[in-house]
C-alpha cells in the first residue's frame, strides 16, 4: 500500500533539484539544524522535530525558499494538505519554481484539476524559458496523473453509498457482511498447509469451498493473483496464477469472483490507477481473464482504495479506502450495486463532492429509504471468515475445528452439516420437550403422551448425532481412528 515515504523520500530525489544555487543555506542557522540534518528527520518520520527545527530556520532566514518548501514536504507527510499548499505558495513566491509540481499534486488529489493544470502549465514555461533546465520524470508522472484523474472525473459513477465506518486495518474484514451465496472473505489462514501466500492479503473462496484466490509475492516481489481448486478426491490441487499480467507491472491483490465464475475484481496499484491501489475488474472469455479495466470514480481515489465485494442476495457492495488519511484505520464504504453503469453529469456541480465521497449524502436522492437494505444487511448472518464458532469438533490427532472451512476432507464437511443439523432439531425438541413438561406440571395431563413419544425421539436423536460425530471424525481422519 501507499506509504507517506513516497513524499518524504521525494525531498532528497526532487526537493532542490529546481531552486537556484543560493536559496539552499550552506551552514545551519546558529544553534539551529542545517538542511540536511532536517531532511533527515523528515526522512525518519520525526517531523515534529523536523517542524521545529524549520521553524527556528525560517525566523534565521526568513526568505529561504528552500525552507518552505521543505516544510511543505513535511506537513504533505502529515496529511495537512491546506498547510502544505501555504508552504508551497510561499516558496514559489521565494523562487522555487519545483513547488509548483507539488501544489499540483495537492490539487489532483482535491479533484481540482484545472488549478492542477495551471501549475503544471507554469511549471513548463519556466522549464522552457530557464534553456538549462529540464523536464524531470516527476513532472511526467504528474501530468500522467492529471490526465487519468480529469478523465475519470469525466465518468463517475452515480452510485449511492448509503453507509460508511471506520475500522482498525488489521481488522477490516470484520465490516463485511456477505451472505454464503456470495462466497466469503477470510484470512490467509484457511489456505491448506504449504500453501504460499504474503502479507497483506484476503483470501476470497467460493461458495461451494473448492476454489480459493488470494495475493501473494512473486520472484520479482510484486503480488500476484494465485487460485487453489479441490479435486474430485477432495486434494487440493497446486496453487495456479491467475490471468497473465493482471497486475500490468503493478501490484495484484484483495480478489473478489462474482457467482458467475467470470467476473473478477480485484485492486492493483499499476500504472492505470490514480494514485496507490485501485480497483479493477476483468472477465474470463471461457479461456482467459481479458485486460482490466479500472472501474473509476468514486470507488478510487489518489489513496488505496481496494477489497470490493458485492452480494447480489442482499444487494449490497463494499469496498475498503483510506482516502480519509486515518493513520492505522480505514473506511467501509457500504453502496447499492446498479445493473447498468448510469454516470453523473460532469456539469454536475457537486461532480468532485461525489468523486471523493466528501459526504455520502451527496449521493443520496431525495426521501432517500435505506430501510429495506438495512434489513437484508442485517439478516444476513455471520459467515464463517468471522471466526465464529459453527460447532465444536475434538480430533483424536489434537485438532480442534470450529469451521468448516477447516477439514481436509470435503466428505466430512458435508457430514459435519448433516451433524449441526441434526443437533439443532435436537435442541428445539429439548426446548418443546422443557414446555410440555411445564404444562404437565401445571395439570395439564393432555400432554403426558406427548411427552413420552419426545422423550424416547431425543434418546434416538442423540445416539444418531454420536453416530454421525464418529462417521465425520473417521472421515476426517482417513479411516485411522481405534
Amino acid at each position: 500500500m501507499k506509504s507517506i515515504y513516497k513524499y518524504i523520500t521525494a525531498i532528497a530525489l526532487t526537493g532542490a533539484a529546481g531552486l537556484a544555487a543560493d536559496a539552499a543555506p550552506k551552514t545551519a542557522p546558529k544553534g539551529g539544524k542545517s538542511m540536511e540534518e532536517i531532511e533527515q528527520m523528515i526522512r525518519r518520520g520525526a517531523l515534529a522535530e523536523a517542524a521545529e527545527a524549520l521553524d527556528s530556520a525560517a525566523a534565521a532566514q526568513p526568505k529561504n525558499a528552500m525552507i518552505d518548501y521543505m516544510r511543505g514536504k513535511c506537513l504533505v507527510a502529515r496529511n495537512d494538505d491546506a498547510g502544505a499548499t501555504a508552504a508551497f505558495e510561499n516558496a514559489h513566491r521565494k523562487g522555487s519554481n519545483d513547488a509548483l509540481l507539488e501544489l499540483a499534486e495537492i490539487a489532483i488529489r482535491e479533484y481540482r484539476v484545472d488549478d492542477a493544470e495551471s501549475h503544471i502549465d507554469d511549471y513548463k514555461a519556466y522549464i522552457i524559458k530557464n534553456k538549462r533546465k529540464k523536464l524531470t520524470d516527476e513532472s511526467g508522472k504528474i501530468s500522467s496523473q492529471l490526465t487519468r484523474t480529469r478523465s475519470m472525473l469525466e465518468r463517475v459513477e452515480k452510485i449511492m453509498v448509503f453507509d460508511s465506518i471506520t475500522v482498525d486495518k488489521d481488522a477490516f474484514l470484520d465490516a463485511y457482511r456477505l451472505s454464503a451465496e456470495a462466497g466469503s472473505l477470510n484470512y490467509p489462514d484457511i489456505l491448506p498447509e504449504g500453501v504460499e501466500y504474503s502479507d497483506p492479503t484476503v483470501v476470497y473462496r467460493t461458495e461451494d469451498g473448492r476454489e480459493m484466490l488470494w495475493g501473494a509475492l512473486n520472484d520479482d516481489c510484486a503480488f500476484t493473483l494465485r487460485s487453489i481448486n479441490r479435486l474430485a478426491d477432495n486434494s487440493w490441487e497446486q496453487p495456479q496464477i491467475v490471468g497473465d499480467g493482471l497486475g500490468q507491472d503493478g501490484d495484484a491483490n484483495y480478489p473478489f469472483l462474482m457467482p458467475d465464475g467470470v467476473t473478477l475484481y480485484f485492486a492493483s496499484d499499476n500504472e492505470e490507477s490514480l494514485g496507490g491501489l485501485d480497483i479493477f475488474i476483468s472477465r474470463n472469455n471461457g479461456t482467459e481473464f481479458l485486460q482490466p479495466q479500472n472501474i473509476g470514480m468514486p470507488y478510487n481515489s489518489p489513496y488505496d482504495d481496494y477489497m470490493l465485494a458485492i452480494d447480489e442476495l442482499t444487494g449490497v457492495g463494499f469496498w475498503a479506502s483510506d482516502r480519509n488519511r486515518l493513520g492505522d484505520k480505514v473506511t467501509i464504504y457500504m453502496f447499492i450495486p446498479s445493473q447498468s453503469r448510469v454516470n453523473v453529469n460532469p456539469d454536475d456541480p457537486t461532480l468532485a463532492r461525489r468523486a471523493s465521497l466528501r459526504s455520502i449524502r451527496d449521493t443520496w436522492p431525495d426521501n432517500a429509504d435505506f430501510s429495506n437494505i438495512r434489513k437484508a444487511l442485517d439478516s444476513v448472518k455471520d459467515n464463517e471468515r468471522k471466526r465464529s464458532r459453527q460447532f465444536e469438533l475434538s480430533l483424536p490427532d489434537g485438532r480442534v475445528l470450529t469451521r468448516y472451512a477447516q477439514f481436509t476432507s470435503q466428505h466430512a464437511a458435508d457430514m459435519m452439516s448433516q451433524y449441526v443439523s441434526l443437533l439443532k432439531a435436537t435442541d428445539e425438541a429439548r426446548e418443546r420437550l422443557d414446555a410440555l413438561r411445564v404444562r404437565y406440571g401445571s395439570g395439564d395431563t393432555s400432554v403426558g403422551p406427548e411427552i413420552i413419544t419426545m422423550e424416547d425421539d431425543i434418546v434416538q436423536a442423540e445416539a444418531q448425532l454420536k453416530r454421525v460425530a464418529n462417521d465425520v471424525i473417521r472421515a476426517e481422519m482417513g479411516g485411522n481412528v481405534k
